[in-house]
């Protein structure tokens, strides 16, 4: 299964010169997490909504307490990384996912006679463990050792049980039944806010990208739950309690070593 059957093309991108807050809109406007950086028709590099994050000012606005991200003054040259990881649009989707799963990263940016084309990302990748009718069950695939965080924790414990853990993410549970996360993503958020608002309960930064599985679902299902609601993370669950999560990474993984 080559890489061009299951990218995303065409190629979104921006200038180097584009404002942050212009990217900014692009990302929401287009439902995409990052977006390629081109200086004419050369690839100069790549900004994520995470990169963005990191410099954002971020505060507790209205009557509602609502949190807002406002995007810093200055273009994509000065946060994008140049370093992009690509891949040829003829090459396997298995070499793909095992480059996704070596970097670490979601996405590759994929080449045609040397010039960005497309975007190949774990999301896209998911496509092929749907049509597959991929049977391996959910748990054959997920991390069972999950941290957690209760609803009602403060928002700096929240912080530190990530730090400690040295994980990407934690499960936000209501006694033993998981009803959000809270990764690396919203730790950003919340070490942005003033210490005076960290005693927030985590429930209220937390992330509701994510649904719960029975540890017997087939992959192909949980892929096509993942698709079809946009999310990155599946919890599984098995008599009302968490047994476990699966990412996009997990699914790579199983796409390289042979599991799916």
């Amino acid at each position: 299964m080559p890489v061009r059957d299951y990218m995303s093309q065409p190629l979104i991108f921006v200038a180097p010169t584009t404002s942050l807050s212009h990217v900014r809109r692009v990302l929401e406007d287009r439902d995409i997490s990052a977006v390629a950086v081109l200086e004419g028709a050369t690839l100069a590099g790549i900004l994520s909504s995470t990169d963005l994050l990191r410099e954002a000012r971020i505060g507790l606005t209205g009557p509602d307490r609502v949190i807002r991200i406002t995007a810093p003054a200055r273009v994509a040259a000065d946060l994008m990384r140049k370093d992009v990881v690509c891949i040829d649009e003829g090459q396997s989707l298995r070499e793909a996912a095992a480059k996704m799963v070596e970097h670490r990263i979601h996405r590759l940016v994929v080449l045609r006679k040397g010039h960005a084309a497309g975007v190949i990302s774990t999301r896209d990748a998911m496509r092929s463990v749907l049509r597959g009718r991929v049977v391996t069950p959910l748990s054959e695939v997920m991390t069972s050792a999950v941290q957690t965080v209760d609803q009602d924790d403060d928002v700096a414990v929240a912080i530190e049980r990530l730090d400690d853990a040295n994980v990407q993410g934690l499960v936000v549970v209501d006694g033993e039944w998981p009803v959000g996360v809270f990764t690396r993503t919203e730790a950003l958020r919340a070490r942005a806010l003033h210490a005076g608002l960290r005693d927030l309960p985590v429930e209220r930064v937390m992330s509701y990208e994510t649904i719960c599985l029975n540890v017997r679902t087939p992959l192909y299902r949980v892929a096509g739950h993942a698709l079809a609601l946009r999310v990155r993370r599946i919890l599984a669950v098995d008599e009302r309690r968490l047994r476990g999560i699966v990412t996009g990474f997990d699914l790579m993984r199983a796409m390289v070593t042979g599991e799916s």
